[in-house]
């Protein structure tokens, strides 16, 4: 009876505003006027995540994450069904994402740090392999950790337990690699990558927000990029403009989400606060655990159950008002 009674009392909400969400607190006035502005306008809404970290908890063997069957469904479902685009930006290698089921319809992934695009099976590489990426990888042979080699990068897995003395020095290892040989070092949550020198999810993410955007929008932000990461932005979208990719600049008032957890999603939040200084609206989501982003987040979650929840949650509020009116009374499942 208590059952049917919720039911009947979900049909007399509407949810469409952030006050609906109660699994997280919405920390900054600008986060909710975006939050209730995307609710209105969903099929506007771009949602970019971080995947390691975000929707899982960060593994010494980087090739068994545990990932829920659920979220690839639910990913999958949001970018055929509900959202305008749902996309990864992930230090991962597509090849990777595929073994354990990430690349499904509906979504496109950013991997490697946006070295490399796929969508819908066709994968693209939008930088060269660097030069010094081999004999780097040479020299991290024997290394008492997990070294994940990939086409474009390199990185190094640790775990919460290892002892800090020596994970300072491996990072400190990797920080004279990348010196050495004209790499990127990027530190993360258990975890420090060596990529293309320029390449960050801050270049990434300006390529992948420019798709939606007209061309002058981005030239504040991209004005302040280094010299090396001004030549990877433009390498970057060359190699989108020559693989055919198709292009929404006339996208009306866009709207973007991205949810990530460690250090290099730092630039991403930065280029989301360029763009909410435009009158953009965007939502800043960060998982627990890293404090610089954190602070700079609308919403923070608490680990990887509490960014899921985020994103179930948006996409309850995206679903016909009968769906969500089952799902508000019976729970997720239906």
């Amino acid at each position: 009876m208590q059952r049917v009674v919720q039911f009947f009392l979900g049909l007399t909400r509407p949810m469409r505003d952030a006050d609906g969400m109660a699994c997280f607190t919405v920390r900054t006035t600008a986060g909710r006027i975006a939050l209730n502005e995307i609710l209105l306008n969903i099929r506007r809404t771009i949602l970019l995540v971080d995947l390691d970290g975000s929707f899982w908890h960060p593994v010494r063997w980087p090739r068994r994450p545990l990932v829920l069957c659920q979220i690839p469904r639910l990913f999958s479902r949001l970018g055929r069904r509900r959202l305008f685009m749902m996309a990864y930006l992930t230090g991962r290698a597509s090849e990777q994402l595929r073994s354990f089921g990430m690349l499904v319809r509906g979504v496109v992934a950013w991997c490697q740090f946006g070295a490399e695009r796929w969508q819908d099976g066709q994968q693209v590489d939008l930088v060269p392999v660097p030069a010094g990426l081999e004999q780097a990888n040479s020299e991290l042979d024997g290394l008492p950790y997990s070294v994940e080699r990939k086409t474009h990068a390199v990185a190094t897995h640790w775990t919460a337990d290892d002892d800090k003395k020596a994970v300072e020095l491996l990072l400190d290892r990797h920080k004279s690699l990348a010196d050495q040989h004209l790499l990127a070092y990027h530190p993360g949550n258990l975890v420090v990558e060596l990529s293309p020198l320029g390449m960050s999810k801050k270049v990434s993410a300006a390529c992948f927000a420019r798709q939606f955007l007209p061309p002058e929008v981005m030239e504040g932000f991209v004005g302040e990029f280094s010299p090396v990461e001004q030549e990877v932005y433009e390498q970057i979208w060359a190699s989108l403009e020559a693989s055919g990719t198709t292009f929404v600049p006339s996208l009306q008032s866009p709207y973007f989400i991205y949810v990530g957890d460690s250090a290099p999603d730092m630039g991403v939040f930065l280029l989301l606060d360029y763009l909410r200084g435009l009158g953009i609206p965007v939502l800043k989501v960060a998982v627990k655990g890293y404090q610089p982003l954190e602070d700079l987040a609308d919403i923070v979650v608490d680990g990887p159950a509490g960014a899921l929840q985020f994103v179930r949650e948006l996409e309850l509020h995206t679903a016909p008002w009968w769906l969500r009116c089952l799902r508000r009374s019976f729970g997720h499942a239906a």
